[in-house]
């Protein structure tokens, strides 16, 4: 093979059978010709990945494919391939598996006959990368100290020495109880601590540490036992953040808030933060100015809402009285306006029967004005009557009067007739005497008849005046009726309206009823916020504003800090599972590119 004997290749064969490294042979034409068993075992454990990015990939069938199979766009590799004089490094991603492959191009002469390619799991070693880098990141902004299994300082980084005042060759080499104070160093508790740390467990808690010349320092941190291949602790890593000015401000504030729990309002922080902290004590400061401000203005309007309490209490009450006294003078206009409605609506019923009597009396006059206009005409008509018997009788007399011409006429005659007229002198003489009776008779009747004619005319003319009498009593009682219908309508209309305003008044007796119980409930607020007032008075007494707010008290607190306060210097054990480290022998990274 490449020019090689059939024992010598044979020899090679079995020589890249025996070692570990993962070795693939392509020929010329890029045809994979032989694979050792590292590499069949690398692949075939990832066949199935690779078949999900590589539809192509069959590990069976690899001996005798193109290496095309391994890539998504093979021209991009054969181009590289051709014009490759040296060995080349890549690492090639398929999937979830990465893969560190060596090239070497197997050349005689300048010809180029194949090339070997060793391939390497660049899990591992990328993992590690990506630790590696995440620790120095992490070392970058946290301070970083790392100890032998019994304590001891092997290095420690910039932060760390920074943070406590120390310089490397101060503290490499001396124990770990240099940074903790005596009494603890010698306690059990301290013994138990890096007990634990050797049997594998971290810590994580924040530490009371002190730095150079007994500076306190406080820090967060987590020691973290590191493993080795065995299992062992082999040192112990410490991550760890300065908090000491964080603590300082926590601790100082909660100073400041029991404080102002207990209602001290005059104090101010007045030992300045870190620089980061700084914002936080103006801050806190400004709310206590603010809130005390708050609080006099409370305490000055509580003075001035208890005198206006008081005075709308005072009103309310005069209102009250006031109220009842209304209550009490509608309920009796009301009972006024009840028996007034009764006598006009009596007094309307009245005018309503005088209203149909003269209606009556009107109806009465109307049917005697008839009568007397009848009587009228009767006595006209017995008039006429009188006259007409009047002319008859003259007529009578007039006939007596002839009869008894004619009688006289005939005793002549007679009396010229001598013997021969006796007899008829006496007829004529007994004519005369019954013309003189009839005419004394007509005489008589005339004057009665004449007598008669007066009282008719009197009785006539009496007629007539009564008619007129009649007449005007007729007028007069029209208007009477017109009037008392007038009365009777208005009377309705004044019972009407009465009582709307009897209606009304009795609303209005309901609603100053209801006015009253108002004023009552409003008196009996005024005097619940008057002793609300008292009682917020009370409470604004309880807090010491300081003399700006011209309350009574100290005035700002000097108060110490409590960055003397340490916390508890028993770490607290977080029962976690130790996490185990192995080192690993990866390619070395220089001069790779994407493959």
């Amino acid at each position: 093979m490449f020019g090689m004997t059939n024992s010598g290749t044979r020899a090679r064969i079995e020589a890249l059978e025996a070692i570990s490294a993962n070795i693939m042979i392509a020929d010329d034409a890029l045809n994979i010709i032989y694979m050792n068993g590292a590499v069949r075992n690398l692949l075939k454990d990832a066949e199935s990945d690779l078949k999900k990015e590589l539809p192509a990939f069959e590990f069976s069938k690899l001996i005798g494919s193109n290496i095309d199979v391994f890539h998504k766009n093979p021209s991009h590799q054969r181009n590289m391939l051709a014009g490759l004089q040296k060995t080349h490094k890549a690492t090639i991603r398929v999937g979830i598996h990465a893969f560190d492959l060596i090239v070497t191009p197997l050349k005689r002469g300048s010809k180029n006959e194949g090339f070997v390619v060793e391939w390497a799991n660049a899990r591992e070693r990328l993992q590690n990368l990506d630790f590696q880098n995440q620790i120095e990141a992490i070392s970058r902004v946290q301070a970083v100290i790392e100890f032998s299994p019994d304590g001891t300082v092997l290095t420690a980084n910039d932060n760390f020495l920074n943070a406590l005042g120390y310089t490397i060759d101060e503290i490499r080499g001396r124990h770990h109880s240099m940074f903790v104070a005596p009494d603890y160093a010698a306690s059990p508790q301290y013994q138990e601590f890096w007990t634990a740390l050797r049997s594998g467990k971290f810590q994580v808690d924040e530490f009371l540490r002190l730095g150079k010349n007994g500076r306190k320092v406080v820090i967060n941190a987590s020691y973290n036992p590191i493993f080795d291949e065995k299992g062992n602790v082999a040192k112990v890593v410490k991550f760890a953040t300065d908090v000491t000015e964080r603590v300082h401000a926590v601790n100082t504030i909660g100073d400041g808030l029991n404080k102002l729990a207990s209602g001290n309002l005059a104090f101010r922080i007045e030992q300045p933060f870190g620089a980061d902290f700084e914002s936080l004590r103006n801050n806190f400061n400004d709310a206590v100015t603010q809130l005390a401000d708050a609080l006099g203005s409370v305490s000055r309007a509580t003075g001035q809402i208890d005198a206006g309490s008081r005075e709308i209490s005072r009103s309310a009450q005069d209102l009250s009285k006031r109220t009842e006294q209304q209550a009490a003078s509608l309920e009796e206009t009301a009972a006024a306006l009840d028996e007034i409605t009764v006598n006009v609506k009596n007094a309307s019923a009245r005018a309503e029967e005088a209203r149909h009597a003269a209606a009556t009396a009107n109806s009465s006059a109307v049917h005697s004005g008839t009568v007397v206009a009848d009587a009228m005409s009767a006595m006209a008509r017995i008039e006429q009557s009188s006259n007409q018997i009047s002319s008859i009788i003259g007529v009578i007399d007039e006939i007596a009067f002839q009869t008894n011409l004619l009688a006289l006429n005939a005793g002549v005659e007679a009396a010229r007739a001598g013997e021969a007229g006796k007899g008829f002198a006496v007829v004529a003489q007994e004519v005369r005497e019954l013309a003189q009776r009839s005419a004394q008779a007509a005489k008589e009747i005339k004057d009665l008849i004449s007598k008669s004619s007066e009282e008719v005319k009197s009785g006539v003319t009496l007629v007539s005046e009564t008619g007129e009498a009649l007449r005007t009593i007729q007028g007069n009682i029209l208007t009477v009726n017109q009037h008392m219908e007038a009365i009777a309508n208005a009377s309705r209309e004044q019972a009407t309206g009465l009582s709307e305003v009897n209606t009304a008044v009795n609303q209005m007796d309901q609603m100053t009823q209801q006015n009253a119980a108002m004023v009552e409930e409003s008196t009996a607020a005024s005097a619940a916020l008057s002793r609300e007032t008292d009682s917020l008075r009370q409470l604004v007494s309880r807090f010491e504003l300081g003399a700006t707010f011209a309350q009574t008290g100290a005035g700002p607190a000097s108060w110490s800090s409590r960055s003397d306060r340490a916390p508890a210097e028993q770490p607290r054990s977080v029962s976690r599972p130790a996490v185990m480290t192995r080192g690993n022998t990866a390619l070395k990274t220089d001069d790779w590119q994407e493959f």
